[in-house]
């Protein structure tokens, strides 16, 4: 019961903040792959009241999960593009959907930063749920501000569905570039509802696969310029 109320409140979510068209197709699809992961993930808040770690909340976004429909296409076309990569880190995971998702995309080092506590909660739960059916996965949910994660040779592959502003985005995506300088390694950005991409861009990565139905349906996948040469 509480699961439908929750669909509810997101068609009417999606429905004022875009359309009741859009709505429908997105909640069709919450339904139709939500059964698949076994989580509750759906419902949309503000990050107001809740404890946040070391950030501004005025230059983040409140929560939302990436619609299941952008989310596998991503997956899916990363993993035919790229099949080696086992290694995913999202950046502003909030309750772990995407963290769930990967699991079954063939992920097995999985890591998800968020800096209000409650979402990580909600994210290790769906976390334990996930790893009783894949054992081997080994994921790690941190409570803290995205810029203070330690970047290491093992981050290759970055899961974004704007978790913060413009300026944030330049500041971490910096952060990536330095990291990449200090272990070189071809590096990922799968970035969901793409609203800041010339910043990827500026930054040297090369979209290798692009889908666009609307701006709510875009989804990018970008690379260094490493794996060229």
């Amino acid at each position: 019961m509480k699961k439908f109320l929750h669909y509810i409140y997101n068609f009417f979510y999606v429905s004022v903040y875009w359309n009741p068209l859009l709505a429908v197709f997105i909640t069709w699809h919450e339904i139709k792959r939500g059964s698949r992961y076994g989580i509750n993930t759906i419902k949309p808040g503000p990050l107001k009241g809740l404890t946040i770690a070391d950030g501004d909340i005025s230059k983040s976004s409140p929560y939302e999960a990436v619609n299941y429909y952008i989310l596998e296409n991503l997956l899916e076309n990363f993993r035919r593009l790229f099949p080696k990569e086992k290694n995913l880190t999202d950046v502003g995971c909030g309750k772990g959907r995407v963290m769930v998702a990967a699991a079954y995309y063939g992920f097995t080092k999985i890591t998800g930063v968020d800096f209000a506590k409650e979402l990580c909660e909600e994210a290790e739960k769906n976390m334990q749920l996930t790893k009783k059916k894949f054992t081997a996965i080994d994921y790690k949910v941190i409570y803290d501000n995205a810029l203070n994660y330690p970047l290491t040779a093992a981050d290759t592959v970055f899961f974004l569905f704007n978790p913060f502003n413009k300026e944030m985005l330049e500041k971490f995506t910096k952060k990536v570039v330095q990291s990449i300088n200090q272990f070189p390694r071809t590096v990922y950005f799968l970035y969901a509802s793409p609203k800041y991409l010339d910043v990827l861009q500026k930054s040297g990565f090369n979209e290798v696969y692009h889908i666009k139905k609307m701006k709510i349906l875009e989804g990018v996948i970008a690379v260094n310029p490493i794996s060229t040469s």
